[in-house]
């Protein structure tokens, strides 16, 4: 077992805690035991496979004292946090070193946004399902070990029946202090019949930190239920984020996931949704945009459980430098889920002989009926498509990189504010690797 993995369990057993029920303690007890246990993800784990730790290791991060005696929601200088994303948001929250730094206001009717301690007290039968079903076993399910050991910092957004609640912005960012931490944060979302909602989170920092994030989020979206979910990360290179996304729907609820990797160290995203009733629908899209060494890992998994569902996983990944991406998209059709459809597709242009990336579709299907597909590309730049662009007066550099701006332009033009695809894509060509192979 590592010695980080060591020195989190260890901690974790100490210091002022979360006052919850008798299952919580025994649930935080059972997750540090685990990761006592079985220490971090290895190479011999599937899933962590081409996800080394070196990073984190490199940083040797601690577990903040705050984590487990600061209880009290911290005020933090405007000139620490990012920029919004959009120029208006309903509301606006912001999470500053793991801990919420803002107060919860500008909610709309229906809407409810509560600290863990308070969404545990009010909704405690519907959060103990989530929190207990989350997998912590094996070296694995590290992240999601060390997040339930520290159990602490989180929220709890409900929406009541029918309930439009606009745009809620998420900022997370770091401190530029001296000393390596990781924090961990919980976020459920409770969705009623017929509700909707569009959350965007902003994961940037605007000083270098070499801290680390471990964020899991519990989406339990009723019938009829509609969750937009943007994800900007733009973190510095020497930063970790570690994000599990775990969605369980409703009839006729739909769920749509578009996230932008444009930064951070180390990077990955646990992506999933359990399609449980009859014409449920869940859309993951993302495009990473790497550079330098950074190393960003999306795995998505969806398991269609009951009739008439529809999914698609639509990934694109531009690669520079000594970076690496990774993805591997699930899709698995139970029996009994007859007239379900999955597509999946994921394409990748290397722009450096250095890059490197490892993509991985899986289809597993037990029903009749379906319609599936799915497809993994990797290449370069058609250079056809350069040549004409050339003929057009362009350099050979321009045309490039207009050409590998649309090509994640395919995601951007998924999303569905104008005013957000526009900033995102500025963004995508602001950190466009500049190295092409030829």
């Amino acid at each position: 077992m590592s010695a980080l993995a060591q020195q989190w369990s260890e901690a974790s057993r100490g210091g002022e805690r979360l006052a919850g029920p008798q299952w919580l303690e025994q649930l935080r007890t059972q997750a540090a035991d685990q990761l006592q246990e079985h220490g971090l993800p290895q190479r011999r784990d599937e899933a962590w496979k081409y996800t080394p730790m070196r990073l984190l290791e490199k940083l040797n991060p601690t577990i903040d004292p705050l984590e487990q005696s600061d209880l009290v929601v911290r005020p933090v200088s405007d000139d620490l946090m990012p920029p919004a994303l959009l120029e208006k948001q309903d509301c606006c929250i912001d999470i500053y070193d793991g801990q919420l730094a803002s107060t919860l206001e500008n909610l709309r009717p229906g809407v409810s946004i509560l600290p863990l301690a308070e969404g545990l007290s009010l909704y405690e039968a519907k959060l103990q399902k989530h929190l207990e079903a989350v997998d912590i076993n094996g070296s694995s399910g590290a992240f999601a070990a060390l997040n339930t050991a520290f159990l602490q910092h989180g929220m709890v957004i409900h929406l009541e029946p029918h309930c439009d609640a606009g745009s809620i912005l998420l900022r997370w960012a770091f401190s530029a202090g001296e000393m390596a931490s990781i924090h961990n944060f919980r976020i459920l979302l409770l969705l009623e019949k017929g509700s909707k909602l569009q959350l965007t989170e902003q994961f940037e920092s605007l000083k270098s930190c070499g801290k680390a994030l471990n964020v899991i989020s519990h989406i339990d979206l009723q019938e009829d239920s509609y969750l937009n979910h943007v994800r900007l990360q733009k973190e510095q290179d020497n930063s970790v984020l570690m994000t599990s996304t775990q969605a369980i729907q409703g009839e006729n609820s739909r769920y749509t996931y578009t996230g932008f990797d444009l930064g951070g160290g180390l990077v990955r995203h646990e992506l999933g949704s359990r399609l449980a009733g009859r014409g449920a629908q869940a859309n993951f899209n993302g495009a990473f945009v790497l550079d330098h060494q950074r190393h960003v890992d999306n795995h998505v998994c969806v398991e269609h459980a009951a009739p008439d569902c529809n999914s698609e996983q639509f990934f694109r990944g531009v690669l520079g430098g000594r970076s690496r991406g990774v993805f591997n998209g699930r899709a698995l059709i139970n029996a009994g889920a007859d007239g379900s459809s999955v597509r999946q597709s994921n394409a990748n242009l290397l722009l450096s002989g250095l890059a490197e990336i490892d993509t991985k579709p899986e289809l597993e299907i037990y029903a009749d009926e379906v319609v599936a597909s799915h497809g993994a590309t990797v290449g370069q730049l058609d250079e056809a498509a350069v040549f004409y662009l050339r003929t057009r007066g362009l350099s050979d550099a321009a045309a490039r990189r207009i050409l590998t701006s649309a090509f994640c332009l395919t995601v951007t033009e998924r999303l569905e504010h104008p005013a957000l695809a526009s900033r995102i894509a500025e963004l995508i060509d602001e950190v466009m690797p500049s190295d092409t192979i030829v």
